[in-house]
C-alpha cells in the first residue's frame, strides 16, 4: 500500500481521486444513535454524494471571495459538516482550525487571537460562544452554521507563505492542549496529512488496511490529529468508509461495532479499561473487527481485552 498517495498534492485532491475510483462506495456512515445525539440524518454518504457537497461548498467559498491563505475555525463536533467543509476549503488552500468545543472562554479568546480567522462554522449551541471570542479577540470574524449562507469576505487577504505550493501549504492548525502555558498552534502542511494517511495504509502486519471496503469506528474527537489525520486519511487512502460517534458510549459500544459493520476500530487507553469493566457476554466476540489501533491501554489488560473480544490492540 505505501506510496498511493505519491500522486496527490493535497487533502481535497487525494480525496477528489478516490471519489472518481470508487464513487458508489460508502464515506461517511452516521449511526441511528450518532445521529439522535446530533439532530442529523442517519445513513450513509457515499463518495460520489460526498463529492457534489464538497464542490457545491468550494463554490460558495469561491464565490464569497474567500482568498487562499486564509483560516476557518470548524466547531462542529463528530459531524459529516467537519468532514465536506474541510474539504471544500482545502480545495481553495484555506486552512481549518478545528475547535474543541470544551474549551473555556478565555482559551476560545486565545485561539480567535493567535489563529486570525476569517470566518468560523459552528453548530448552533455554540454560535454565541465563538461570536463573543470573535469580539473579546479583536479579529472580528463572521460565525455561522454549517447549512448558513455565507457571508461575503471583507477583511484583508493574508500575506503569501513562503511556500505556498499544495504539498507544503498549511491545511490545518490544530491546538495543544496547553498544560505547561498557552495551546500550541500546530501548523499541519498537506503532506502532513498525506503521509498520516499513506503510512497507515502501508503499516501492514496486524493492522494491515485492503482497498476492498474497510469501515473503520471511532468515537475519538475530529478536532484530534487521531481521527482527522490517521482514522480519515487512511480511509480516503484505501477508499473505505469512517464511522464517526459522537462519542464513547460504554453502554452501547459494541452494538455501535456491530451496526457499523466495522472491520476495524480505534481506541484510547481509558476505552478498554472501561469495557473490561462489563459482564463477560456470549456476544463478546460478535462483531467483524480485526483490529484495534490506539494508545495508552493499560499492559496488564491488554492480553485479557485480546483474548476475551477476539482482536488484537495495536500501541501506537
Amino acid at each position: 500500500m505505501a506510496g498511493k498517495t505519491s500522486q496527490a498534492r493535497s487533502v481535497f485532491s487525494l480525496f477528489d481521486a478516490a471519489a472518481r475510483r470508487w464513487p458508489q462506495r460508502p464515506f461517511l456512515d452516521v449511526l441511528p444513535e450518532t445521529a439522535a445525539a446530533y439532530g442529523i440524518a442517519a445513513g450513509a454518504l457515499t463518495y460520489d454524494a460526498a463529492r457534489t457537497s464538497v464542490a457545491a461548498l468550494t463554490a460558495a467559498y469561491r464565490s464569497a471571495g474567500y482568498p487562499a491563505g486564509a483560516r476557518v475555525m470548524l466547531l462542529v463536533e463528530n459531524r459529516p459538516s467537519f468532514v465536506l467543509h474541510w474539504l471544500a476549503l482545502n480545495a481553495l488552500g484555506i486552512s481549518v482550525v478545528p475547535v474543541n468545543p470544551d474549551l473555556r472562554e478565555s482559551e476560545l479568546d486565545y485561539m480567535a487571537a493567535h489563529a486570525e480567522p476569517v470566518l468560523a462554522v459552528a453548530v448552533a449551541n455554540h454560535i454565541a460562544d465563538l461570536e463573543g471570542a470573535s469580539r473579546r479577540s479583536g479579529i472580528g470574524f463572521p460565525v455561522i452554521a454549517p447549512e448558513d449562507t455565507l457571508p461575503r469576505f471583507a477583511g484583508k487577504a493574508p500575506a503569501p507563505g513562503m511556500d505556498t505550493s499544495p504539498p507544503a501549504r498549511e491545511a490545518a492548525m490544530l491546538y495543544t492542549s496547553g498544560t505547561t502555558g498557552h495551546p500550541k498552534g500546530c501548523i499541519l502542511s498537506n503532506s502532513y496529512f498525506l503521509h498520516a494517511g499513506d503510512w497507515y495504509a502501508g503499516a501492514g502486519g496486524v493492522c494491515a488496511l485492503s482497498q476492498e471496503g474497510e469501515r473503520m469506528i471511532t468515537s475519538l474527537p475530529m478536532f484530534h490529529m487521531n481521527a482527522m489525520a490517521y482514522s480519515l486519511m487512511a480511509m480516503i487512502t484505501v477508499g473505505g468508509c469512517l464511522i464517526v460517534l459522537d462519542r464513547f458510549h460504554p453502554r452501547s459500544w459494541w452494538d455501535s461495532v456491530r451496526a457499523s459493520r466495522a472491520t476495524c476500530l480505534h481506541y484510547l487507553g481509558v476505552m478498554p479499561s472501561i469495557l473490561m469493566k462489563a459482564p463477560p457476554s456470549p456476544r463478546d466476540r460478535d462483531h467483524a473487527v480485526r483490529f484495534g489501533f490506539g494508545a495508552g491501554i493499560d499492559p496488564k489488560l491488554q492480553v485479557p481485552f485480546e483474548e476475551r473480544f477476539g482482536i488484537p490492540l495495536v500501541e501506537a
